[in-house]
């Protein structure tokens, strides 16, 4: 076990990392924001604690902010990418930039939940490097 002394305080930096937890399901390609959508509302009114990232294929949750989540969640859209590349080509792109807001949250993108409220993932991404309180627990 590796382990860091500083100012007489010794400290494992595994344990320091924060823990990412994922969840898969199934998409549904019909209507692909409906289990996003029900998921972010119940994280929001259970007030569960941590960063969430929800999108049609599963779940990204830590308890705090960090690149580790960034990355999982950077994996997590690309996978919904890739089933939806699978099974439209490239025409599910030309429809996402005709999608409404909601549509583009729920259905292609995804979103976060961090302290009660629920943000676009480009807002949050561009929003973290500028207003790091934002992500404190």
């Amino acid at each position: 076990m590796k382990t860091i002394t500083i100012d007489d305080v010794t400290t494992n930096p595994e344990q320091a990392k924060p823990q990412i937890q994922t969840v898969r399901w199934r998409p549904d390609f019909e209507t692909p924001g409906v289990i996003p959508y029900d998921v972010a509302q119940t994280i929001k009114s259970e007030r569960r604690p941590g960063i969430w990232y929800v999108n049609p294929v599963g779940t990204v949750h830590a308890s705090v902010d960090s690149a580790d989540f960034l990355n999982a969640v950077r994996k997590k859209q690309r996978e919904w990418y890739r089933l939806l590349s699978r099974e439209y080509k490239s025409g599910w792109r030309r429809v996402r930039k005709k999608a409404s807001i909601e549509e583009l949250n729920y259905g292609y993108d995804g979103v976060i939940i961090l302290k009660g409220m629920i943000l676009r993932l480009e807002l949050w991404s561009k929003e973290r490097l500028t207003n790091p309180t934002l992500n404190t627990p």
